[in-house]
């Protein structure tokens, strides 16, 4: 039995369909159980719980043999990443695949990345089977981009001279859920993913010209001012702390401390390429 965790939110959900369209049965820790009803529709076994409250995520852990951490950034992810670590590890969780981030490197100031830092190293001494799934910056940051590029003539963001390589969610999805019912799974013990999609590393600039090519218009990179954006984008998130610790993670971008680096591993294990920044703006 599989349990997810996250299933309401971008990576969950996506694994959450891939696991579907496999016919795999599977079980999701959820908090709402009222949000996540329409995965019960689908034959989802939903277990209503809390990752702070060890009693529910035993309960939910009941039977599994392989479980998938993923939480959405913020100010409690480290704590309740921890805690759902050290239930999984006193049930005796057989095998545990972290959602993490290839910016989850030693040196790192940024809040987002410490926290992942600090999963992993939990989850590697624990003594479980683990693997670690780490997409690279996700295509579905340029979600509203197509419009504002359309009105503005601009992609603004504050990146600097940075470089990324890009995932798509729903590529990530379909990684994991292979993972997590690969017949061959002693292949996937102790490994760390980082997984992008085809296209090669590429600056503000670049990304600017696929959109561009997208809507049929000139599209130019504005690196904006740091503050401005980080005002601009604040509605979107929870709170002040993910406004800000997204900020930090950015301006390690623009600084060039957390370089893209693309992979060929997505291709390697799927047998097949990632989806194309091109071909996900064309989706929209």
């Amino acid at each position: 039995m599989i349990l997810l965790t996250g299933i309401t939110g971008n990576i969950g959900s996506a694994t959450a369909k891939a696991l579907l369209a496999r016919g795999v049965r599977f079980r999701a820790l959820v908090r709402d159980l009222a949000k996540a009803a329409a995965w019960a529709d689908q034959g989802v076994e939903l277990v209503q719980g809390d990752l702070e409250n060890a009693e529910s995520v035993k309960r939910a852990l009941a039977g599994v043999d392989r479980a998938l951490l993923v939480l959405p950034n913020g100010q409690t992810q480290e704590a309740l990443e921890l805690a759902f670590v050290r239930s999984a590890k006193e049930i005796g969780l057989p095998w545990i695949i972290k959602l993490s981030s290839p910016e989850a490197v030693r040196g790192t100031t940024s809040p987002i990345p410490l926290a992942h830092i600090a999963a992993e190293d939990a989850i590697m001494a624990s003594g479980m089977h683990w693997t670690f799934v780490r997409p690279s910056f996700y295509m579905q940051n340029f979600r509203s981009s197509l419009k504002s590029a359309r009105a503005t003539g601009k992609l603004s963001m504050p990146m600097g001279k940075g470089t990324v390589a890009l995932t798509d969610n729903n590529d990530a999805g379909e990684f994991i859920a292979y993972i997590l019912t690969d017949a061959d799974s002693a292949r996937h013990d102790r490994q760390c993913y980082d997984i992008t999609g085809p296209d090669p590393v590429m600056n503000f600039h670049d990304i600017a010209e696929v959109i561009g090519q997208v809507i049929g218009q000139k599209v130019a990179y504005d690196d904006c001012d740091p503050a401005a954006f980080q005002e601009a984008i604040r509605p979107f998130h929870r709170n002040q702390w993910h406004s800000d610790a997204v900020a930090r993670l950015f301006a390690e971008i623009a600084n060039g401390k957390t370089p893209g680096h693309k992979t060929d591993t997505f291709e390697k294990i799927m047998g097949r390429p990632g989806r194309s920044l091109r071909k996900y703006l064309e989706s929209l």
